[in-house]
């Protein structure tokens, strides 16, 4: 199994679980057009992401950020580097669930490790603010 890590929007780290795992391994990150058209995104965001994006990359001997139908170019990627397998840290989203499933149908095995949790909260939040009266305490000690 040769490794190839995903760096997604959810997981924008340097301390990214997938990619402390696979130092070695080959990354990609991919701007999904289709999502990009879908949803309003601010630049501001954008610029942040590219920029995290970038920083995560920086020292892996084969790496790659672009735009394009994220399936797509991972597969593309995964083909030129000669990889089996994504590795890619979990965020709780139906779309990546949709991506890591488009995946596997297409033949790679793909590795999940569990993110890293800055709190232990676990209710739903629907107001940064009042979710953050609630953890504060515990995230800043």
């Amino acid at each position: 199994m040769s490794a190839l890590v995903w760096l997604h929007g959810g997981s924008l780290s340097c301390t990214d679980p997938a990619m402390e795992a696979n130092p070695d391994a080959p990354a990609i990150f991919v701007f999904d057009r289709p999502f990009l058209q879908e949803n309003r995104i601010a630049f501001a965001r954008l610029q942040f992401m590219y920029e995290g994006a970038i920083s995560a990359l920086r020292g892996r001997a084969q790496t790659r950020a672009c735009v394009g139908v994220q399936v797509e170019e991972i597969l593309k990627f995964a083909k030129n580097c000669g990889c089996t397998a994504v590795h890619a840290t979990q965020v709780y989203s139906p779309e990546l669930e949709r991506t890591f499933d488009a995946l596997e149908e297409a033949g790679l095995e793909v590795v999940v490790y569990a993110a890293d949790r800055l709190t232990s909260y676990s209710g739903s939040v629907k107001r940064f603010s009042a979710f953050w009266r609630k953890v504060e305490r515990e995230v800043l000690g």
